[in-house]
């Protein structure tokens, strides 16, 4: 595919100035895998299965938990609630009102949970679990008032879940995307896997994240893990096909890897978040057929970033990645220069080959 046409926009957003940074453990060479706001602060999500919860100011530990038993692969917040899921086959909900130890509620499913989701009018939990020697990859419906199993849907998909999201603004639709390269929308106003599933697009390799964006939550963006992205209409049209994000390179903007796309609903604007080997943060707007380089975010981290959750109409993001540091960035520009946590050498470590760590 010819190369993707990029310009610079940097007046599109607010420049974003690093404010403090982290590690989440230091001395030690624990990656971290997803970064969170939620309103106990910031959740951070790393390999050595634990959870903790940091001071959004300070950036000072506030809560350990180290419930799950098995890698964490996902976690989600909600009002006053922290969600998450585990290869040890739950999906736990955390009252932030309370201790942060164990879950106000878990549910169970047969095999590792890679992906969920909470319905909008939070009476669902919707899982998506890992292709198992003996099990098939599964979508699993929880009622979360009855706090047991509802529904298996086992026909969609034929590999891995990898992501589960729910419809913004219609309780009973969302969709699900796999490592067979599908990516699935449903309405469950009937608990019939024939009946519910409505479109599938096929992207062509395997789906790493995939998501609804758009003022009305009408289209789909899917990304692979060989850093391609895809745009379609909920009805499984193809809009855009990028192909390899990485390409943005022989324009300048010196992309390694997708980190993931961004939806903000106040500019109704989707933007793409690519990494370098480095450590820096590119923010993209994604156009119907090119990209606006918005701004690089630089000197947060040394290494791959994993996750990166942000509010551009807040003016702030947090991000985490691989060298195990966890950096709070905003639109105010520091009083005093940032001072990085340094991690003594035999603590330290990089991803072998400059590939990134696979949580599956």
């Amino acid at each position: 595919m010819s190369r993707i046409p990029v310009t610079s926009t940097p007046s599109l957003l607010p420049k974003l100035h690093l404010q403090h940074s982290a590690f989440f453990d230091l001395g030690s060479d624990v990656y971290i895998f997803e970064t969170l706001r939620t309103t106990a602060g910031i959740a951070v999500s790393a390999s050595n299965n634990s959870i903790k919860l940091y001071d959004p100011q300070t950036l000072m530990p506030a809560a350990t938990n180290t419930y799950h038993s098995d890698r964490v692969t996902q976690i989600k917040a909600r009002p006053n609630m922290l969600l998450s899921s585990s290869f040890d086959q739950q999906v736990a909900i955390w009252d932030l009102r309370q201790s942060f130890g164990r879950p106000a509620m878990s549910f169970r499913a047969n095999s590792p949970v890679l992906s969920f989701d909470m319905s909008l009018d939070e009476k669902m939990l919707v899982g998506g679990t890992k292709l198992d020697d003996d099990l098939q990859a599964t979508v699993c419906f929880w009622d979360i008032h009855a706090g047991k199993l509802a529904k298996v849907f086992e026909e969609s998909h034929s590999d891995d879940i990898t992501n589960i999201q729910c419809h913004p603004g219609n309780a009973k639709q969302l969709l699900s995307g796999s490592s067979d390269g599908l990516v699935c929308t449903y309405d469950v106003s009937q608990f019939d896997e024939d009946e519910a599933l409505q479109f599938v697009a096929n992207i062509g390799a395997s789906v790493s994240q995939c998501g609804f964006f758009g003022p009305d939550a009408q289209f789909i963006y899917a990304q692979s893990d060989m850093e391609t992205l895809q745009l379609w209409t909920s009805d499984a049209t193809m809009l855009a096909d990028f192909g390899d994000v990485r390409d943005v390179v022989q324009a300048g903007v010196p992309i390694d890897y997708v980190i993931g796309c961004r939806y903000d609903p106040v500019q109704q604007r989707l933007y793409l978040l690519g990494g370098s080997n480095s450590g820096d943060v590119h923010v993209m707007h994604v156009g119907a057929g090119s990209f606006e380089h918005v701004q690089v975010l630089s000197g947060g981290h040394g290494d791959i970033v994993r996750g990166f959750d942000w509010d551009a109409a807040g003016g702030w993001a947090v991000s985490g990645g691989e060298d195990g540091r966890l950096s709070l960035w905003s639109t105010e520009k520091p009083s005093t220069p940032v001072v990085m946590p340094s991690r003594n050498a035999e603590g330290s470590k990089k991803s072998a080959g400059g590939r990134r760590f696979n949580p599956y």
